[in-house]
């Protein structure tokens, strides 16, 4: 069956293969369209949707899983010490042994799967911006030490974009991270500014060492927090704090003017270390 159907009213009209005397709605008047059906109709309506390519597991993910296999190992020990503590005094030691390990696995794992949960809250986020940016997911570049958790490359130019989903209240003094415990205020172990930077200029030096002449070009840094526990009281000079919903409206936002063939060969040389490519095919 084909369908002639308004796009101001949603009212369709069942055809046949003479229509041509029949070609506005009798509802608003509007001009009807020709559909073969009705997927073809609201795949046209919902607009082009971002596709996803994704190779193996991310930087978190695996960590999360070598913490998720000492646990296991864990749980194994303390099974051998529960059936033979009767028999020997090793198997309290064993046992002894298996609980460290389910703890130590257990708190780490729990923490990695909470950065996993940002980053795909990120990334949602992420997967709003228009057809003409590509979103990198999980990238890490040879020889570098821990992984870029999102970037993107697009007209107003590029991002690296490092999410963190913290627990208590932090205070954000230029480059500093403090973390605020009631009254008291000590500097924070983690510096997400710091990090940041550190990726994009890892970035920078994998773009320039492949030939890209970067020199003109700005890549923005961004940290951000998936829960409102910060406050920024000295503002960074070299990157932004940004809550993830606010990250696509201050790409868009963005007025530099990018070299577009800079951006072309950037996307190619990314592309083959990100975990997650998002883009969208039109």
């Amino acid at each position: 069956m084909r369908y002639l159907i308004c796009d101001n009213c949603d009212v369709y009209y069942e055809v046949d293969e003479d229509f041509n005397d029949f070609d506005t709605c009798e509802n608003c008047g509007n001009k009807l369209n020709f559909y073969s059906s009705f997927d073809e109709y609201y795949n046209k309506k919902s607009g082009p949707q971002r596709e996803k390519i994704a190779v193996g597991k991310g930087y978190a993910e695996k960590k999360s899983s070598r913490y998720n296999f000492i646990l296991i190992v864990g749980a194994i020990f303390c099974l051998i010490g529960l059936f033979g503590f009767i028999v020997t005094f090793l198997s309290l030691l064993i046992l002894i042994i298996g609980i460290g390990l389910i703890y130590y696995g257990y708190n780490n794992a729990k923490s990695w799967n909470k950065g996993i949960k940002g980053e795909y809250i990120v990334a949602e986020y992420l997967n709003q911006l228009p057809e003409d940016y590509f979103v990198f997911n999980d990238v890490k570049f040879p020889g570098s030490y821990g992984n870029l958790d999102h970037v993107v490359v697009g007209p107003t130019g590029i991002y690296v974009i490092e999410t963190k989903n913290y627990n208590g209240f932090f205070l954000v003094k230029g480059n500093e991270w403090f973390y605020k415990n009631n009254s008291r205020v000590k500097k924070a172990k983690g510096q997400p500014g710091k990090q940041v930077m550190a990726n994009s200029l890892s970035l920078k030096k994998f773009l320039e060492d492949n030939g890209v002449n970067i020199g003109e070009v700005w890549i923005n840094s961004i940290v951000t927090l998936i829960d409102n526990n910060f406050k920024i009281e000295q503002k960074p000079k070299y990157y932004n704090v940004l809550f993830p919903s606010n990250i696509p409206q201050f790409i868009l936002n963005s007025n530099r003017k990018i070299d577009m063939d800079i951006l072309k060969e950037a996307v190619l040389l990314i592309e083959p270390y990100c975990i997650e490519l998002s883009y969208m095919n039109v």
